[in-house]
């Protein structure tokens, strides 16, 4: 293995900048960029890994796409953020990985800088070494677009962090006020996309203690708001009856969906995206009609061994075992 190749991270990122100097926790990072990171970090075990400061953004787009960032690229092999390779903002001598975590047509598509981004995108999307997705929808995406070298690389974790005595979860549960007789049902990450006020509409709310995560509460009487810790999140999970993933956005993947899956909770979701693969693979439930979601709630809680065994199987397939050799693999097959 060659240890002496240098791998640049080319990101715009500050807070995963911020994330990757300090190796402390990452709670402010979500989706794509703790992927990343995690990224990050199982290459570094065998190469010189960094994130180029000189390609964070701190101006304002016009000012940033006119600045020459080109002349400061220094690795042997650079993984690009889809926002600086549509800008063009990567050196065609070196060998490129681009990743692309999810596509949003409908933004993309809103007004003609959009659009002009996303043709630029598409058209250096082609000019990659390779282009790493996190499922096999996007995979085949790209791929009707014309673009080559698609590789999925998809969400991994470290298991051990998603194990919990019975103990951990009461007294989690008493500190948060979440024991009872009602299911707790988590409804997701207070955040555009995923789908709180849709659920919120169609399910009887007396029915159960919900919760969603965020820093700003939910404006519902009836739900709990928290903004757990990294470390904390997955014993929430854990202390939940019900996952609900209801997001209305086109998912990449479906980090809490996983998670959820690890920590032995049920998940229910709208199988947008990559979460379609994730859900029909770790057989679970996908909601065709919103409006019968409090009957897939009941069913789930009534057959929880079966949807936790199945799921958990399946997600426990990505581990950081699997993680580390498919990014190895890929940065010998690129040296």
């Amino acid at each position: 293995m060659a240890s002496n190749i240098k791998i640049e991270w080319l990101t715009k990122s500050l807070a995963m900048y911020n994330a990757f100097v300090s190796e402390k926790s990452v709670a402010h990072v979500r989706g794509g960029r703790v992927y990343e990171l995690l990224a990050i970090d199982v290459l570094k075990k065998s190469y010189q890994v960094a994130i180029n400061k000189a390609l964070i953004k701190t101006t304002n787009t016009i000012s940033y796409a006119f600045q020459n960032h080109k002349s400061k690229i220094n690795g042997d092999i650079c993984v690009i953020d889809p926002y600086l390779l549509a800008l063009g903002k990567f050196n065609a001598k070196k060998k490129n990985i681009a990743i692309v975590h999810h596509i949003d047509e409908d933004i993309f598509n809103k007004n003609l800088m959009s659009k002009i981004f996303y043709f630029n995108l598409k058209r250096n999307l082609k000019k990659m070494n390779a282009v790493v997705v996190v499922s096999e929808v996007w995979k085949t995406t790209l791929t009707n677009l014309g673009i080559n070298n698609v590789k999925v690389i998809y969400n991994a974790f470290d298991i051990k962090d998603y194990e919990f005595s019975n103990d951990e979860k009461e007294i989690f549960k008493k500190k948060y006020h979440l024991e009872g007789t009602k299911p707790v049902v988590y409804i997701g990450p207070n955040s555009p996309g995923k789908g709180i006020s849709e659920i919120l509409e169609v399910i009887d709310q007396d029915k159960y203690n919900l919760v969603a995560t965020g820093k700003v509460d939910v404006s519902n009487k009836n739900v709990k708001t928290f903004f757990f810790s990294e470390e904390e999140f997955p014993l929430f999970l854990a202390c939940c009856d019900v996952v609900l993933c209801m997001s209305t956005m086109t998912e990449g993947w479906n980090r809490i969906a996983h998670e959820a899956l690890l920590s032995k909770t049920p998940v229910i979701g709208s199988g947008t995206g990559g979460m379609l693969e994730l859900l029909e693979n770790a057989d679970q439930i996908m909601v065709k009609d919103i409006n019968e979601l409090d009957k897939h709630i009941a069913r789930s809680i009534e057959n929880t061994d079966q949807y936790t065994t199945a799921g958990h199987k399946y997600a426990s397939k990505f581990d950081l075992n699997y993680f580390k050799s498919s990014w190895n693999a890929l940065i010998e097959e690129l040296a």
